[in-house]
């Protein structure tokens, strides 16, 4: 009888070191897949890394009328207390567009050699200059202020006849003529007949 039941004894622990010896053991936890992307780990989490923004129009600035671009002509003029007022139109001639910007720089001239009679015109409304730009063929016009000369003593003007008109272009060191009948200016260099206002459209 002792026998049988250390037998069985030695029977029943091995079936349990079996059973122990099969059990399932937990399988490993699965790993997360490799990124096969060649973008770096910045641009991977922020898909906005890689976008383009689109890129602006690219604009060409035009170029300020050169005077050799330009010709000249004066509106008849409107009297007004003591003096004329007149348009001054500057026509792009050549085949690009250009700008104007600013007052034009004029003053009344006599004689063949162009001498200046009087003081240069003076700028006048400045702060409202505007950039102006003319196609081919097209025209800007600035206001023109001439005080007769007559209001002028004598021994503060002496009085002269004038050919025309020494027109500089804004932003322009070189100067055309503009032929004007009937204008009279002063030799003395200190009288202000001019005023000019900026070139507008």
């Amino acid at each position: 009888m002792r026998s049988l039941v250390g037998g069985t004894t030695v029977v029943a622990l091995g079936l349990f070191l079996c059973a122990c010896g099969n059990s399932p053991r937990p399988s490993p936890s699965p790993t997360a897949p490799t990124p096969t992307s060649s973008q770096s780990p910045a641009a991977a989490a922020s898909p906005s890394a890689t976008s383009q923004s689109p890129s602006a129009p690219s604009t060409t600035a035009l170029a300020s009328c050169s005077t050799a671009q330009l010709v000249g002509s004066l509106t008849s003029g409107e009297g007004a207390a003591g003096s004329v007022i007149y348009s001054l139109e500057l026509q792009n001639v050549s085949s690009v567009s250009c700008t104007l910007f600013g007052n034009p720089g004029v003053s009344l001239v006599t004689g063949s050699a162009g001498i200046q009679l009087g003081a240069a015109a003076s700028f006048v409304n400045r702060s409202a200059a505007t950039r102006v730009t003319l196609a081919p063929n097209a025209k800007a016009g600035a206001i023109l202020q001439i005080v007769e000369a007559g209001n002028f003593p004598a021994s503060a003007c002496d009085q002269t006849a004038a050919v025309g008109l020494r027109v500089y272009p804004p932003g322009q060191t070189a100067a055309l003529f503009i032929q004007a009948r009937g204008l009279e200016g002063c030799r003395d260099a200190g009288a202000q007949l001019l005023q000019v206002g900026p070139v507008t459209g």
